[in-house]
Parts: C-alpha cells; sequence; structure tokens
C-alpha cells in the first residue's frame, strides 16, 4: 500500500478563495502562456451556479496551512450537465507525485459525491505527469484540442468579404439575442456542447472585459445576425492574442462568411499591436483546422489538451 506524501483537507473559510485563483492562473501559463487569466469578478459569475465549494473543493499540502495545489468539482456555464474538475498547484510540484494524487483524491470525492459524469482536462505535454497517472488508471482521452498560433502576419493574405455580406467590428454588443442564436446553432454538435443563455454570456462577456480588451465582428445579411468571431487579449500581460467563438449559421456555410468574420479578427489584434496570435481548435474539425492553416496558422502539438472521462 503507497503512502501518501501529501496531506489533504476540505476547503473551508481558513483558505483565501483568491489564493486558489493564483494558484489557477500560475499553473496556466506555465502550461500556455496564452491561457486566459481569471480574476475573482470573473469566477463568481461562473460559479454562480455552482453548490458550496466547501463540498466539493480539496486541498493539498505537506504541512497543516500548506496550499501547494486544489482540485475542485463543478459544473461549468455554456457545457452540458456534465461535471468537470478544476485545479491548480505551484509549478515545481507538477513533477511530484503530487498530480498522481491529486487525480486519486478528487475519483474518491466524485464518487463520494455520487457525480455522475466527471471530465478533467490536461494542457501540453507539461502535464505529463496527469495524462501518466490517468493512462495508468486506465483511462484514454476521448477529446483533443489543439492550439495553433501566427506569429508571421506576412503569412497571412485576408480574403474578400462574401457578396450580400456586412461584416462590422464592434467593442460593445448591441444585439446578444441574435448573437446567441448564432452561437447556439452554431456549436449545438461540439463536444458537451449546452445551448448558452443569453443572460449568462452577457454577464460572463462583461465581467471578462474588465481586464481584457475584447472586440468581436459580426456578419450580417441586411439586417441579419448570421455570423460571429470574437478576439481578445490582455493588455497587461504578453501581448498574445487569441481569436474564438467563430461560429456560422449552418444554412449560411460555404459562402466565406467564416473566412472573413475570421480575418478581421486577426486584422484587429496586429493593428492593436499583438505578436503572436493563438486559436484553439477542435481536433475533429478538420474543415476549420484546414482554414487556419490557409491562413498561416501553425500546430503547437506539445500544446494539446486532452479530455478525460473520470465517471
Amino acid at each position: 500500500m503507497s503512502t501518501k506524501l501529501f496531506n489533504v483537507r476540505n476547503y473551508d473559510d481558513t483558505v483565501e478563495f483568491s489564493s486558489l485563483l493564483e494558484l489557477y492562473n500560475k499553473m496556466s501559463r506555465h502550461l500556455n502562456s496564452a491561457a486566459i487569466e481569471i480574476n475573482e469578478d470573473y469566477a463568481s459569475v461562473i460559479l454562480s451556479s455552482n453548490p458550496n465549494l466547501k463540498q466539493n473543493s480539496l486541498i493539498f499540502g505537506k504541512e497543516q496551512d500548506d496550499i501547494l495545489g486544489f482540485a475542485s468539482i463543478m459544473q461549468l456555464p455554456f457545457f452540458k450537465d456534465e461535471w468537470f474538475v478544476i485545479y491548480g498547484m505551484e509549478i515545481e510540484y507538477l513533477n511530484s507525485e503530487l498530480p498522481g494524487e491529486l487525480i486519486e483524491e478528487i475519483l474518491n470525492l466524485g464518487e463520494k459525491n455520487t457525480i455522475p459524469e466527471l471530465y478533467i482536462s490536461t494542457s501540453g505535454e507539461l502535464s505529463r505527469q496527469f495524462n501518466d497517472k490517468l493512462e495508468m488508471l486506465g483511462f484514454k482521452p476521448i477529446h483533443f484540442y489543439f492550439t495553433l498560433f501566427l506569429d508571421d502576419y506576412n503569412r497571412f493574405t485576408p480574403p474578400d468579404t462574401p457578396h450580400g455580406i456586412h461584416i462590422r467590428n464592434r467593442e460593445e454588443i448591441d444585439d446578444y439575442k441574435s448573437v446567441v442564436q448564432v452561437i447556439n446553432e452554431a456549436f449545438k454538435d461540439s463536444f458537451l456542447w449546452s445551448d448558452v443563455k443569453v443572460g449568462k454570456w452577457k454577464r460572463t462577456h462583461e465581467k471578462f472585459k474588465e481586464n481584457h480588451v475584447v472586440g468581436y465582428a459580426i456578419a450580417y445579411e441586411d439586417t441579419k445576425v448570421v455570423g460571429f468571431c470574437q478576439s481578445y487579449f490582455n493588455p497587461n500581460k504578453e501581448l498574445i492574442g487569441t481569436i474564438n467563438t467563430l461560429g456560422v449559421l449552418p444554412s449560411y456555410h460555404h459562402r466565406g462568411i467564416g473566412s472573413a468574420l475570421f480575418a478581421s479578427r486577426v486584422e484587429f489584434l496586429r493593428d492593436k499591436g499583438c505578436n503572436r496570435i493563438s486559436l484553439p481548435v477542435d481536433a475533429k474539425n478538420e474543415r476549420a483546422l484546414k482554414l487556419y492553416e490557409k491562413f498561416g496558422f501553425y500546430q503547437k502539438k506539445n500544446l494539446t489538451e486532452r479530455t478525460y472521462k473520470l465517471i
């Protein structure tokens, strides 16, 4: 029987929530420099529908008051009703026994709380200890996201805007209902996707904009919203832009609208001084991969995100 090297205890009021966010952000930046940084205001919106964190969170350390890592089981907005493991740790412990012990304890917690379905995602080759432990326990990745980058704007050639379509660049969204309708229709078959609620999506984005510069491209046919794409960067960090949530109504596919939306976001980030653009993409979305590669993006294989189903 193996001996645990780390103490584990339940989350309680003696632990500052901000210290957990700091661990999460520190580890995320270490694994992927383009990772989103979560502040307390943004986290409060994401966690607003979650049950008590005290019941679903564990703290790891060596001494009684140490906080070397944490793991929480929670539901996330814009995903189905399944539960996800959110975790963080001091980066010097990524190559220790802590990742393995964290996984064992979170499995026990999930079973104790009779969680019906539980998922965990790992990011890049620096997550090797997590992946090795999961594989040793018999879990295999069920889904992959790739991270693509563009760092040479000379490789990028913007396409023409399709006839009858107007692309409008916005710093604010006037018609959230129409945009959310596009997103829901565009992503309805995506991995673990759940319909976005207008109010939740708006509140989340408003909080996110407090520490990010966010821009939107919206495609119209006359007055109808038919496509959407957003981009952002953190002006207080290394200027790495990110493009995501590129969606076009299915009945408007194959007209070049997605390419035009995407191109407008590349130009926005370039004009804002971003020296690199990152892009998450579903590994199964071959059409999107070909589009992005056509625009000069290349895949960082060591940043592949793997998702495992634990329960």
